[in-house]
């Protein structure tokens, strides 16, 4: 039987079970809170935008402000960016944007 979660669990869930490293946060979701003790352990040996989904899932968890907009626009890889302004959406309490439902021309005005 599945939980229902708040927004902000399903944004962080929705990060941290990326394919990108979902085999390494594995151990650290547990049905409660994320261990983000463990997981910044873990992050040590991850590449610098793999660590940053680590980082961003924390900051969305904890509210501490850690994450810069500059860090996620410009050290993010496409899919990766994708995942994260996903879970921004999840914690909005919306439902991600399919691929063919993204606007092609910007943001409105």
């Amino acid at each position: 039987m599945q939980r229902d979660v708040s927004p902000d669990h399903a944004a962080v869930l929705h990060l941290l079970s990326a394919v990108l490293i979902a085999g390494r946060t594995a151990p650290y979701l547990t049905d409660d809170d994320p261990d983000f003790l463990g997981l910044e352990v873990e992050s040590e040996t991850m590449s610098s935008g793999e660590a940053l989904l680590i980082r961003i899932a924390s900051d969305l968890w904890t509210a501490q402000r850690t994450v810069s907009l500059t860090d996620v626009v410009r050290r993010l890889d496409a899919a990766s960016f994708t995942r994260v302004v996903e879970a921004l959406r999840l914690a909005r309490g919306h439902t991600p944007l399919l691929a063919a439902e993204a606007p092609e021309q910007g943001l409105a005005a």
